[in-house]
Protein backbone atom coordinates (compact mmCIF):
# COMPACT_ATOMS: atom_id res chain seq x y z
CA UNK A 1 0.00 0.00 0.00
CA UNK A 2 1.32 3.42 -0.91
CA UNK A 3 2.37 6.10 1.52
CA UNK A 4 -0.06 9.00 1.81
CA UNK A 5 0.97 12.63 2.17
CA UNK A 6 -1.27 15.52 3.19
CA UNK A 7 -1.30 19.03 4.61
CA UNK A 8 -3.45 19.69 7.66
CA UNK A 9 -4.72 23.28 7.69
CA UNK A 10 -5.61 24.79 11.04
CA UNK A 11 -7.69 23.55 13.94
CA UNK A 12 -10.65 22.69 11.68
CA UNK A 13 -8.79 19.57 10.56
CA UNK A 14 -9.14 20.04 6.82
CA UNK A 15 -6.76 17.73 4.98
CA UNK A 16 -5.43 18.67 1.57
CA UNK A 17 -4.07 15.45 0.07
CA UNK A 18 -0.83 15.84 -1.83
CA UNK A 19 -1.11 12.47 -3.56
CA UNK A 20 -3.87 9.97 -4.33
CA UNK A 21 -2.68 7.22 -2.01
CA UNK A 22 -5.26 8.13 0.64
CA UNK A 23 -7.89 6.55 -1.59
CA UNK A 24 -6.09 3.22 -1.34
CA UNK A 25 -5.56 3.72 2.38
CA UNK A 26 -9.05 4.72 3.45
CA UNK A 27 -11.38 4.42 0.47
CA UNK A 28 -13.32 7.19 -1.20
CA UNK A 29 -15.94 8.07 1.44
CA UNK A 30 -17.11 10.65 -1.08
CA UNK A 31 -13.90 12.62 -0.66
CA UNK A 32 -12.06 14.29 -3.53
CA UNK A 33 -8.92 16.25 -2.78
CA UNK A 34 -9.92 17.32 0.73
CA UNK A 35 -11.31 15.61 3.80
CA UNK A 36 -12.38 16.66 7.25
CA UNK A 37 -11.17 14.67 10.22
CA UNK A 38 -14.76 14.31 11.37
CA UNK A 39 -15.38 12.09 8.35
CA UNK A 40 -13.52 9.49 10.43
CA UNK A 41 -15.05 10.03 13.90
CA UNK A 42 -14.08 6.52 14.96
CA UNK A 43 -10.41 7.48 14.61
CA UNK A 44 -10.83 10.54 16.78
CA UNK A 45 -12.41 8.34 19.44
CA UNK A 46 -9.32 6.11 19.24
CA UNK A 47 -7.00 9.03 20.00
CA UNK A 48 -5.98 10.13 16.51
CA UNK A 49 -7.05 13.76 17.07
CA UNK A 50 -4.69 14.16 20.04
CA UNK A 51 -1.48 13.89 18.00
CA UNK A 52 -2.11 16.75 15.52
CA UNK A 53 -3.51 18.91 18.34
CA UNK A 54 -0.29 18.36 20.30
CA UNK A 55 1.80 19.23 17.24
CA UNK A 56 -0.15 22.50 16.80
CA UNK A 57 0.18 23.42 20.48
CA UNK A 58 3.86 22.54 20.98
CA UNK A 59 5.20 23.39 17.52
CA UNK A 60 7.05 20.07 17.50
CA UNK A 61 6.77 17.07 15.22
CA UNK A 62 4.61 14.34 16.73
CA UNK A 63 4.91 10.70 15.71
CA UNK A 64 2.44 7.85 16.00
CA UNK A 65 4.08 4.50 15.35
CA UNK A 66 2.14 1.32 14.60
CA UNK A 67 -1.03 2.97 15.90
CA UNK A 68 -4.05 0.66 15.85
CA UNK A 69 -6.94 1.96 13.74
CA UNK A 70 -10.34 0.26 13.58
CA UNK A 71 -12.57 1.73 10.85
CA UNK A 72 -16.35 1.42 11.13
CA UNK A 73 -16.86 1.13 7.39
CA UNK A 74 -14.35 0.30 4.66
CA UNK A 75 -14.78 -0.53 0.98
CA UNK A 76 -14.63 -4.16 -0.10
CA UNK A 77 -11.09 -5.48 -0.15
CA UNK A 78 -9.74 -3.09 2.48
CA UNK A 79 -9.13 -4.19 6.06
CA UNK A 80 -11.11 -2.49 8.80
CA UNK A 81 -8.43 -3.12 11.43
CA UNK A 82 -5.15 -1.49 10.46
CA UNK A 83 -1.82 -0.31 11.86
CA UNK A 84 -0.62 3.13 10.79
CA UNK A 85 2.59 5.10 11.06
CA UNK A 86 1.84 8.85 10.92
CA UNK A 87 3.94 11.93 11.57
CA UNK A 88 2.68 15.51 12.00
CA UNK A 89 5.34 18.13 11.23
CA UNK A 90 4.52 21.81 11.95
CA UNK A 91 4.57 24.26 9.03
CA UNK A 92 5.39 27.88 9.87
CA UNK A 93 4.85 31.25 8.24
CA UNK A 94 7.41 34.05 7.93
CA UNK A 95 6.78 35.05 11.55
CA UNK A 96 7.41 31.54 12.83
CA UNK A 97 3.75 30.87 13.63
CA UNK A 98 2.42 27.35 13.07
CA UNK A 99 -0.08 27.56 10.20
CA UNK A 100 -0.51 23.88 9.39
CA UNK A 101 0.93 20.41 9.61
CA UNK A 102 2.70 18.32 7.02
CA UNK A 103 1.28 14.81 7.41
CA UNK A 104 3.16 11.73 6.27
CA UNK A 105 1.62 8.32 6.86
CA UNK A 106 1.70 4.74 5.73
CA UNK A 107 -0.15 1.54 6.44
CA UNK A 108 2.19 -0.93 8.19
CA UNK A 109 -0.45 -3.64 8.66
CA UNK A 110 1.11 -5.90 6.05
CA UNK A 111 4.73 -5.65 7.20
CA UNK A 112 5.88 -9.23 7.55
CA UNK A 113 3.45 -10.48 4.91
CA UNK A 114 5.67 -10.25 1.82
CA UNK A 115 6.32 -13.76 0.39
CA UNK A 116 10.05 -13.06 0.14
CA UNK A 117 10.19 -12.48 3.89
CA UNK A 118 9.21 -16.09 4.60
CA UNK A 119 12.02 -17.34 2.35
CA UNK A 120 14.53 -14.97 3.90
CA UNK A 121 13.52 -16.09 7.39
CA UNK A 122 13.65 -19.82 6.66
CA UNK A 123 16.58 -20.02 4.21
CA UNK A 124 18.51 -16.83 5.01
CA UNK A 125 19.05 -13.67 3.01
CA UNK A 126 21.85 -15.28 1.01
CA UNK A 127 19.22 -17.53 -0.58
CA UNK A 128 17.67 -14.51 -2.32
CA UNK A 129 18.82 -13.33 -5.73
CA UNK A 130 20.01 -9.75 -6.20
CA UNK A 131 16.62 -8.81 -7.66
CA UNK A 132 14.75 -10.42 -4.76
CA UNK A 133 16.98 -8.83 -2.14
CA UNK A 134 16.53 -5.39 -3.70
CA UNK A 135 12.79 -5.99 -4.01
CA UNK A 136 12.51 -6.83 -0.32
CA UNK A 137 14.57 -3.78 0.66
CA UNK A 138 12.44 -1.43 -1.45
CA UNK A 139 9.25 -3.00 -0.15
CA UNK A 140 10.23 -2.44 3.47
CA UNK A 141 11.07 1.18 2.69
CA UNK A 142 7.87 2.01 0.82
CA UNK A 143 5.41 -0.90 1.19
CA UNK A 144 4.68 -0.41 -2.51
CA UNK A 145 3.32 -3.45 -4.31
CA UNK A 146 5.41 -2.58 -7.38
CA UNK A 147 8.74 -2.97 -5.52
CA UNK A 148 9.66 -5.95 -7.72
CA UNK A 149 9.15 -3.89 -10.87
CA UNK A 150 11.21 -1.04 -9.44
CA UNK A 151 14.00 -3.45 -8.50
CA UNK A 152 14.00 -4.98 -11.98
CA UNK A 153 14.22 -1.57 -13.62
CA UNK A 154 17.02 -0.39 -11.32
CA UNK A 155 19.11 -3.50 -12.01
CA UNK A 156 18.49 -3.14 -15.73
CA UNK A 157 19.48 0.53 -15.77
CA UNK A 158 22.56 0.33 -13.53
CA UNK A 159 23.67 -3.15 -14.54
CA UNK A 160 24.04 -4.79 -11.14
CA UNK A 161 23.24 -4.49 -7.46
CA UNK A 162 26.61 -2.80 -6.95
CA UNK A 163 25.74 -0.35 -9.73
CA UNK A 164 22.45 0.52 -8.04
CA UNK A 165 24.14 1.17 -4.70
CA UNK A 166 26.91 3.20 -6.37
CA UNK A 167 24.52 5.42 -8.35
CA UNK A 168 24.10 8.99 -7.17
CA UNK A 169 20.90 10.13 -5.47
CA UNK A 170 19.97 12.44 -8.40
CA UNK A 171 20.42 9.61 -10.91
CA UNK A 172 18.28 7.27 -8.79
CA UNK A 173 15.54 9.90 -8.65
CA UNK A 174 15.70 10.74 -12.36
CA UNK A 175 14.79 7.35 -13.75
CA UNK A 176 11.85 8.84 -15.57
CA UNK A 177 10.60 12.25 -16.76
CA UNK A 178 8.83 14.36 -14.16
CA UNK A 179 5.34 13.44 -15.42
CA UNK A 180 6.15 9.74 -14.95
CA UNK A 181 7.51 10.03 -11.41
CA UNK A 182 4.60 7.98 -10.05
CA UNK A 183 5.71 4.95 -12.06
CA UNK A 184 8.09 2.18 -11.08
CA UNK A 185 10.85 4.01 -12.97
CA UNK A 186 11.35 6.49 -10.16
CA UNK A 187 12.46 6.60 -6.53
CA UNK A 188 11.67 9.13 -3.85
CA UNK A 189 14.50 11.12 -2.30
CA UNK A 190 14.16 9.17 0.97
CA UNK A 191 14.28 5.78 -0.79
CA UNK A 192 17.31 6.83 -2.84
CA UNK A 193 19.04 8.06 0.31
CA UNK A 194 18.23 4.79 2.06
CA UNK A 195 20.05 2.84 -0.68
CA UNK A 196 23.10 5.07 -0.23
CA UNK A 197 22.97 4.45 3.53
CA UNK A 198 23.09 0.69 2.91
CA UNK A 199 26.19 1.12 0.74
CA UNK A 200 27.90 3.34 3.28
CA UNK A 201 27.26 0.87 6.10
CA UNK A 202 28.89 -1.90 4.05
CA UNK A 203 31.82 0.35 3.14
CA UNK A 204 32.47 1.23 6.77
CA UNK A 205 32.33 -2.40 7.89
CA UNK A 206 34.99 -3.32 5.31
CA UNK A 207 37.02 -0.23 6.19
CA UNK A 208 37.15 -1.21 9.86
CA UNK A 209 38.43 -4.64 8.89
CA UNK A 210 41.35 -3.34 6.81
CA UNK A 211 42.15 -0.62 9.35
CA UNK A 212 42.43 -3.07 12.24
CA UNK A 213 45.64 -4.76 11.09
CA UNK A 214 48.55 -4.26 8.65
CA UNK A 215 47.14 -3.74 5.15
CA UNK A 216 49.43 -6.28 3.49
CA UNK A 217 48.28 -8.95 5.93
CA UNK A 218 44.71 -8.56 4.69
CA UNK A 219 45.22 -7.92 0.98
CA UNK A 220 42.08 -9.88 0.01
CA UNK A 221 39.97 -7.73 2.33
CA UNK A 222 41.67 -4.61 0.99
CA UNK A 223 40.84 -5.59 -2.59
CA UNK A 224 37.26 -6.40 -1.60
CA UNK A 225 36.97 -2.98 0.04
CA UNK A 226 38.39 -1.12 -2.96
CA UNK A 227 36.25 -3.12 -5.36
CA UNK A 228 33.16 -2.39 -3.29
CA UNK A 229 33.63 1.37 -3.36
CA UNK A 230 35.01 1.84 -6.90
CA UNK A 231 33.63 -0.91 -9.15
CA UNK A 232 30.32 0.84 -9.78
CA UNK A 233 31.61 4.42 -9.98
CA UNK A 234 30.61 6.13 -13.26
CA UNK A 235 33.74 8.36 -13.30
CA UNK A 236 37.43 7.80 -12.76
CA UNK A 237 38.69 8.39 -9.24
CA UNK A 238 42.22 8.41 -7.91
CA UNK A 239 42.64 7.38 -4.28
CA UNK A 240 45.59 6.90 -1.97
CA UNK A 241 45.86 4.68 1.09
CA UNK A 242 48.32 6.35 3.44
CA UNK A 243 50.07 3.92 5.81
CA UNK A 244 52.16 4.24 8.96
CA UNK A 245 55.48 2.50 9.75
CA UNK A 246 53.65 -0.71 10.64
CA UNK A 247 51.75 -0.55 7.33
CA UNK A 248 48.50 0.12 9.14
CA UNK A 249 46.02 2.37 7.43
CA UNK A 250 46.08 6.02 8.46
CA UNK A 251 43.41 7.12 6.02
CA UNK A 252 42.07 6.36 2.55
CA UNK A 253 41.38 9.54 0.58
CA UNK A 254 40.13 10.48 -2.87
CA UNK A 255 42.61 13.02 -4.25
CA UNK A 256 41.25 13.43 -7.77
CA UNK A 257 38.07 12.76 -9.71
CA UNK A 258 37.66 13.10 -13.44
CA UNK A 259 35.58 12.03 -16.42
CA UNK A 260 34.52 8.56 -17.49
CA UNK A 261 37.98 7.95 -18.94
CA UNK A 262 40.49 10.37 -17.42
CA UNK A 263 41.61 11.80 -14.10
CA UNK A 264 44.24 14.52 -13.65
CA UNK A 265 46.59 13.60 -10.82
CA UNK A 266 49.23 16.01 -9.48
CA UNK A 267 52.30 14.38 -7.92
CA UNK A 268 52.95 17.32 -5.61
CA UNK A 269 49.42 17.06 -4.10
CA UNK A 270 49.91 13.38 -3.33
CA UNK A 271 53.29 14.00 -1.69
CA UNK A 272 52.07 17.07 0.20
CA UNK A 273 49.24 15.05 1.72
CA UNK A 274 51.61 12.19 2.63
CA UNK A 275 53.86 14.63 4.51
CA UNK A 276 50.85 16.16 6.32
CA UNK A 277 49.80 12.71 7.53
CA UNK A 278 53.39 11.63 8.39
CA UNK A 279 52.83 8.61 6.16
CA UNK A 280 55.63 6.08 5.74
CA UNK A 281 54.07 4.27 2.79
CA UNK A 282 51.31 4.59 0.21
CA UNK A 283 49.17 2.42 -2.03
CA UNK A 284 47.81 4.19 -5.11
CA UNK A 285 44.38 3.23 -6.44
CA UNK A 286 42.23 4.25 -9.37
CA UNK A 287 39.35 2.79 -11.39
CA UNK A 288 38.41 2.32 -15.03
CA UNK A 289 34.62 2.72 -15.39
CA UNK A 290 34.91 1.13 -18.84
CA UNK A 291 36.04 -2.11 -17.21
CA UNK A 292 39.37 -2.12 -19.08
CA UNK A 293 41.75 -4.06 -16.85
CA UNK A 294 45.07 -2.74 -18.15
CA UNK A 295 47.13 0.23 -17.01
CA UNK A 296 47.46 2.96 -19.62
CA UNK A 297 50.77 4.57 -20.51
CA UNK A 298 49.73 7.69 -18.62
CA UNK A 299 48.82 5.56 -15.56
CA UNK A 300 52.34 4.09 -15.52
CA UNK A 301 54.04 7.45 -16.08
CA UNK A 302 52.02 9.00 -13.25
CA UNK A 303 52.95 6.12 -10.95
CA UNK A 304 56.66 6.46 -11.74
CA UNK A 305 56.53 10.20 -11.10
CA UNK A 306 54.94 9.71 -7.66
CA UNK A 307 57.41 6.90 -6.81
CA UNK A 308 60.36 9.08 -7.77
CA UNK A 309 59.16 11.97 -5.61
CA UNK A 310 58.26 9.68 -2.70
CA UNK A 311 61.71 8.08 -2.76
CA UNK A 312 63.28 11.48 -2.18
CA UNK A 313 61.08 11.84 0.91
CA UNK A 314 61.76 8.26 2.09
CA UNK A 315 58.13 7.30 1.57
CA UNK A 316 57.51 3.89 0.02
CA UNK A 317 54.97 3.37 -2.75
CA UNK A 318 53.97 -0.27 -2.27
CA UNK A 319 51.72 -0.73 -5.29
CA UNK A 320 49.23 0.84 -7.66
CA UNK A 321 45.91 -1.02 -7.82
CA UNK A 322 43.39 -0.72 -10.66
CA UNK A 323 39.69 -1.50 -10.10
CA UNK A 324 38.17 -2.53 -13.43
CA UNK A 325 34.91 -4.44 -13.73
CA UNK A 326 35.17 -7.48 -11.49
CA UNK A 327 38.97 -7.27 -11.26
CA UNK A 328 41.43 -5.52 -8.97
CA UNK A 329 44.72 -5.46 -10.92
CA UNK A 330 48.15 -4.89 -9.32
CA UNK A 331 50.79 -2.90 -11.20
CA UNK A 332 53.50 -4.71 -9.23
CA UNK A 333 52.16 -8.07 -10.39
CA UNK A 334 51.68 -6.80 -13.95
CA UNK A 335 55.27 -5.56 -14.14
CA UNK A 336 56.68 -8.52 -12.31
CA UNK A 337 58.39 -6.28 -9.78
CA UNK A 338 58.07 -3.20 -7.55
CA UNK A 339 57.29 0.27 -8.93
CA UNK A 340 60.32 1.83 -10.58
CA UNK A 341 62.35 3.96 -8.21
CA UNK A 342 61.09 2.16 -5.09
CA UNK A 343 63.76 1.80 -2.42
CA UNK A 344 65.30 -1.61 -1.90
CA UNK A 345 65.03 -3.22 1.55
Amino acid sequence: MKTFVAVLRGADHIFEFVNDAHKEAFGERGLIGKARADMFPELNQQGFAAAPRRAFETGRTVYMQSKAADFDVMPDGLQRSRRLDISYEPMRDAKGEVTGLYVHGRDVTTIGDHPLEARATSAGLDALSDAELLTLHLYHGTLDTDAAERAEYLLSRFGSLRGVLSASIPSLMQLAPEHLRSTSRSLSASTALNLKIVREIGRRVLFRRIASRPVLASSSTLKAYLHGILAGEPREKFMVLFLDKSLRLIVCETLAEGTVSHTQVYTREVLRRAIELSASAMILVHNHPSGRGTFSTSDVMMTDAIVSGADALEIEVIDHLLVAGEEVVSLVETRGGPPRGRRAH
